[in-house]
């Protein structure tokens, strides 16, 4: 049996993997007037922020942040724009940004930090930890690595082909309502349902495979991913602004909104629907620039002196390797493949690049990292264009913010 072959539109991230091929051949039809934001010490480095704003204005982009990791240590962190279109509510580098899909990595982070423990293994399987759960037989020896690198021959999201936030899930609220208490209703009816592929035979980027890996996370420790993030991750990292959800549902005028492009007028409309909670593993936190790179830190095995490693130096190596040589289920060279939680790339150089790319309700978000030197880019904007796919262009501007240090230190690119 092999792997569904349709449109590469569906795929997410691999549709981006299109576009990079053409990255220069895509142009901006539409770019809505942009009002200068002042610079100010509340937008962060100075030579970053005057950086970035420029970018911002020039891309029509309400909100734009990014992060820099030089040596293995942050060396720029800004932020500019408005927090809302056409008000002057100013973006600050304190605010709060969904970065999408870009949480997997903090998923997969999750699973190396409770393997090290001794809590699991990679090769865990769904049955092993739900023995008396009833499922299709060809669900029972799924692994933990498995779901977190795409080999687990699951859709992209359960009732794949609809939107994802407009599902009847037809949960059991009698049966809890905890974000926690519906991953593991979608455990149950996700593992009814038939397998696009075998799994191992194929990549193919799925979610859901990220909501199952939490449910095995939380049964096997009794607590909702949420909490062993925050005590696992989040506090021995020192990182404060971690949440879940559109930052400004839970502080209205004080975080940032994400935007969409109303073509009519051209002009951004602030929107604040995402995901549903439980999708919490596959992607919906938000957080600040500075401790999402605290986070990217770990991965190149980078802390300060007193700080104590999360993940074992040949479990955090694991993470960055592919684990077979399994192929996407489409029939193009990416030159991209995913480890767990992470794309990966060798660059010309032969430098080892881990790279993920977010997207939540017209945020975006992306981050490149080059093992070899420990050097990063963070990069998130709070709105999009209808005619250019947001990873192209936050792929546009990282190769920005590249070219104008380049004098100074090399910073990866996959492009």
């Amino acid at each position: 049996m092999r792997c569904n072959q349709n449109s590469i539109h569906k795929y997410g991230f691999l549709s981006l993997a299109f576009c990079m091929l053409c990255l220069f051949g895509c142009k901006t039809l539409l770019i809505p007037k942009t009002a200068p934001s002042p610079i100010t010490k509340h937008s962060g480095d100075v030579e970053l922020a005057n950086l970035i704003e420029t970018i911002r204005v020039k891309e029509g982009i309400a909100g734009l942040a990014s992060a820099l990791i030089v040596n293995g240590k942050i060396n720029s962190v800004a932020a500019v724009g408005t927090r809302e279109y056409g008000t002057d509510n100013w973006i600050t580098v304190e605010d709060k940004f969904l970065i999408g899909s870009c949480t997997k990595a903090i998923t997969a982070s999750l699973a190396a930090v409770l393997i090290d423990e001794g809590v699991l293994k990679w090769n865990t399987s769904i049955r092993e930890v739900f023995p008396a759960l009833d499922m299709r037989p060809d669900y029972e020896n799924i692994t933990v690595v498995q779901l977190l690198s795409h080999r687990a021959g699951l859709p992209k999201n359960y009732k794949n082909g609809k939107t994802t936030w407009e599902i009847d899930y037809g949960f059991d609220k009698e049966r809890g309502s905890t974000p926690k208490d519906l991953r593991l209703q979608y455990l149950e009816n996700t593992v009814q349902d038939k397998l696009m592929c075998p799994p191992g035979e194929r990549v193919h980027y799925s979610n859901s495979g990220y909501i199952l890996a939490g449910a095995m996370m939380e049964k096997a420790t009794g607590r909702s991913i949420e909490n062993l993030w925050e005590d696992r991750i989040f506090n021995p990292l020192g990182i404060t602004s971690a949440g879940y959800g559109p930052p400004a549902v839970s502080e209205p005028h004080r975080q940032p909104l994400g935007h969409y492009l109303d073509e009519k007028s051209n002009t951004f409309v602030p929107y604040q629907a995402d995901f549903p909670n439980f999708f919490s593993p596959a992607g919906y936190m938000h957080v600040n620039m500075e401790d999402w790179a605290k986070f990217i830190l770990i991965h190149m095995d980078s802390y300060p002196t007193k700080k104590e490693r999360l993940i074992e130096p040949g479990t955090l190596e694991r993470l960055h390797d592919p684990p077979d040589k399994a192929r996407w289920d489409i029939d193009i060279d990416l030159g991209l493949n995913y480890a767990i939680g992470w794309f990966t790339k060798t660059d010309k150089d032969g430098h080892k690049l881990i790279w993920h790319g977010g997207r939540g309700f017209d945020f975006n978000a992306q981050v490149v990292v080059d093992l070899n030197d420990k050097n990063a880019i963070l990069v998130v904007s709070t709105s999009e264009l209808p005619n250019v796919h947001p990873q192209t262009q936050l792929l546009k501007i990282s190769k920005k913010i590249k070219e104008t240090y380049k004098n100074r230190f090399v910073l990866p690119s996959i492009i």
